[in-house]
């Protein structure tokens, strides 16, 4: 029953989309029946097929011994600090935050031997053929499965020629995926109570790429015409000039290092102004006779009929509606965290995995802005345009993490080696 749900929940979100399109009318629907056939073939390999799910096994059990192998670098700097557990309980800023400067080199490394580039390259080359979408915002949904706002580098050459809805798609995939360097950070936190949570994540990001041109060309159909049509046609820029590997290794720390001195600096801001603002709402509640207002509890009144229509059990949509909208207003990392408990205090499989996937992304009001002032940066002509898709871009990977949601419904049925 609760798969049959997930499978409404996925025709209403391509229906939402669609009447949120700028111009239904001139909706191509090839990109939008060729993402959703990607998507469920994603899904069948991972759930369905016995090889590729043992592939999917080993692959998620190796991500999880690197995130223990590569703590004991955390140790030699941060001592007992770097240790979850006693004499000081869980510390995300010695914990966990370092986690994406250990993975941020580590891609930085991959780029410069040419892995991460033929890697994208095939992903880009199959989105393109499949959807007939361009080049060029194949490029960038295919870098967005494993890496973050650094996606937009490897289509730099393109951006300031792109149609509307080719940024669209640049904006949404950003904010709809998350990046390898801090998927490290959620299985850190998820890898006791949900050991397979590696491969999940990476599933999510890789289902949410063609789940969100499905998404993207619903809302801002293509009108234009793209420079790029061919996938062949593009070049992978990686915007890194290393010489050597140590010097790639390093860049690559550096720049994982701002990451998560910014990702501390936006928590300690949202969590902060968060909680300042609910106490104010908290104080005119009980004025008025309502105790117990919050942002938090609205936003999860908002979501919680589409947390149903992902398939989660309802005795269990408060909880899960709460971490989305968590995520919407304080980033992921606090709603990741709040799933660990979740898992950890008896919350059921189905649930626990259908939110790993919807929580998947960078769907955030924090994000929204790096996206857009991060690619406005590499193509300041079209800082304008870019503005005034932000909102709307995050309103779509909303909907692709829920879709993305509603996939991982579909194809569970409580079958062995998915969950651990």
């Amino acid at each position: 029953m609760n798969n049959c749900i997930s499978a409404l929940g996925f025709a209403v979100f391509i229906f939402l989309a669609w009447l949120l399109s700028a111009n239904r009318r001139a909706v191509c629907w090839r990109p939008v029946l060729g993402g959703m056939l990607l998507q469920f073939i994603f899904a069948l390999l991972i759930f369905c097929f016995p090889a590729t799910r043992s592939f999917f096994v080993m692959f998620s059990n190796g991500f999880t011994s690197m995130i223990n192998l590569s703590q004991e670098g955390i140790v030699f700097v941060f001592g007992s600090l770097g240790v979850t557990g006693p004499p000081h309980g869980f510390i995300l800023a010695f914990q966990v935050l370092p986690f994406i400067v250990i993975f941020s080199s580590m891609m930085s490394a991959l780029y410069f031997v040419r892995i991460m580039p033929l890697v994208i390259r095939f992903f880009a080359i199959i989105f393109a053929r499949t959807m007939r979408v361009s080049g060029a915002e194949s490029l960038c949904a295919s870098a967005n499965i494993f890496v973050g706002i650094e996606s937009s580098v490897t289509v730099r050459p393109y951006l300031s020629r792109m149609t509307e809805s080719e940024l669209f798609v640049v904006l949404t995939t950003g904010m709809a995926t998350s990046a390898s360097s801090v998927l490290a950070v959620y299985v850190s936190m998820l890898k006791d109570t949900f050991p397979l949570i590696a491969g999940h994540l990476l599933s999510a990001s890789l289902i949410s790429a063609p789940a969100a041109f499905v998404i993207c060309k619903l809302m801002i159909p293509e009108i234009g015409s793209p420079e790029t049509m061919r996938a062949e046609d593009c070049r992978v820029d990686s915007g890194d000039d290393s010489k050597n590997f140590v010097e790639a290794v390093m860049k690559g720390a550096d720049y994982g290092g701002r990451m998560a001195a910014s990702v501390a600096i936006t928590l300690i801001a949202f969590v902060g102004l968060l909680a300042i603002i609910n106490g104010l709402i908290g104080w005119i509640g009980v004025k008025v006779g309502f105790g117990g207002l919050n942002i938090q509890a609205a936003l999860a009144y908002m979501f919680c009929p589409f947390t149903w229509l992902m398939g989660v059990p309802s005795s269990e949509v408060w909880p899960v509606a709460r971490m989305l909208g968590e995520r919407l207003v304080v980033t992921e990392i606090p709603a990741y965290q709040h799933l660990a408990d979740f898992a950890a205090g008896g919350g059921s499989g189905r649930s626990v995995l259908i939110a790993s996937y919807a929580l998947c992304g960078f769907a955030h009001v924090a994000s929204m802005g790096i996206f857009v002032a991060g690619t406005g940066a590499l193509a300041p002509d079209r800082l304008p345009t870019l503005s005034r898709l932000g909102p709307r871009a995050l309103l779509a990977a909303t909907l692709v993490t829920m879709m993305t949601g509603c996939v991982a419904g579909m194809f569970y049925y409580g079958q062995a080696g998915i969950l651990r």
